[in-house]
């Protein structure tokens, strides 16, 4: 064996990083992302800028079909509403043989919103060639109803997750573990506000995919953390080798999901990608805070313990 490799319980790693020594810093870094991702989301709320998709904020959606001999690349639809105004439109194209040059316009206004988009295309391939085959107007109210059900998805999901980890290892593990997926989960909405994405569907099924991921690595963490546990040894340096034993996987998994949702990002188009930028930056935060946040809130309350 040689000097770089360490010995802990019956598992050998190569790796010698001092994840402890850097988890005061951590601490701090998270503590202050987390009070600025509060302060942003509250002064978004406070000041009504919260930029929420018609399924959280009500608005309309149009089933469109243009009678046109060439198939109409959505690019071409998208460039023609790049001066719509302060209304952001969210084109979809419809799949299948008999939906052939079908979009879906979604957007936040009135009636008098839908005539304008509809003129848009009137304008640009002729009255008698578009057909409005469907609209719907969201309410509200039911877009209300939409955003407290959003929450109570996530919260739903700590639940589970809590009980899960306190089932799977102990009490002492299921708070840590929980803390870290609210501050995950904090931070990322902190970004997409500070950066106002728009809140979608999309990016709260981002969001409750990324509390799976990251919990998956808790898991996987706490998981070697008992495994290596030893009573005659300091809490810090099991916790400490326990993180070097799994940290070329962790790197692997957050490598490979990196590069999976960056393509998402760059060729996925512009429907999808809300969605990837939110798993992206869930990925990297749900990383670093699982070998620094959960880990070191562990040490924290395993303090005294000999279990």
């Amino acid at each position: 064996m040689s000097d770089k490799e360490i010995k802990n319980n019956n598992t050998t790693t190569k790796y010698k990083i001092p994840f402890v020594k850097f988890m005061p810093i951590a601490a701090v870094i998270s503590s202050i992302l987390f009070i600025a991702s509060i302060c942003i989301f509250a002064q978004k709320i406070k000041s009504g800028n919260f930029n929420l998709s018609i399924d959280f904020a009500g608005g309309v959606e149009l089933n469109v079909k243009i009678d046109n001999p060439q198939v109409i690349n959505i690019a071409e639809i998208r460039a023609l509403y790049s001066n719509f105004g302060e209304e952001t439109i969210n084109i979809q194209e419809l799949e299948g043989e008999e939906n052939i040059n079908s979009f879906l316009l979604r957007f936040r206004g009135s009636n008098e919103e839908s005539d304008r988009a509809m003129k848009v295309l009137y304008d640009n391939y002729g009255e008698d060639k578009v057909s409005l085959i469907g609209s719907s107007i969201i309410s509200g109210v039911v877009s209300a109803d939409n955003l407290k059900l959003a929450f109570i998805l996530i919260v739903i999901a700590w639940i589970i997750i809590m009980i899960y980890i306190a089932i799977r290892f102990n009490h002492r593990y299921a708070l840590p573990a929980i803390i870290t997926l609210i501050h995950n989960v904090v931070i990322v909405f902190g970004i997409i506000t500070f950066l106002n994405k728009e809140f979608s569907i999309l990016v709260l099924s981002s969001i409750l995919t990324l509390i799976g991921y990251t919990i998956n690595d808790i898991i996987v963490v706490f998981d070697r953390i008992r495994e290596n546990f030893d009573s005659h040894k300091p809490f810090k340096e099991i916790v400490n080798s326990s993180l070097n034993n799994v940290v070329g996987r962790t790197v692997m998994t957050s490598v490979s999901t990196l590069l999976a949702a960056g393509s998402i990002m760059i060729w996925g188009g512009s429907i999808l990608y809300d969605f990837a930028f939110t798993f992206f930056c869930g990925v990297v935060i749900g990383t670093y805070a699982s070998n620094f946040i959960a880990s070191g809130l562990l040490i924290l309350f395993m303090k005294g313990k000999k279990d």
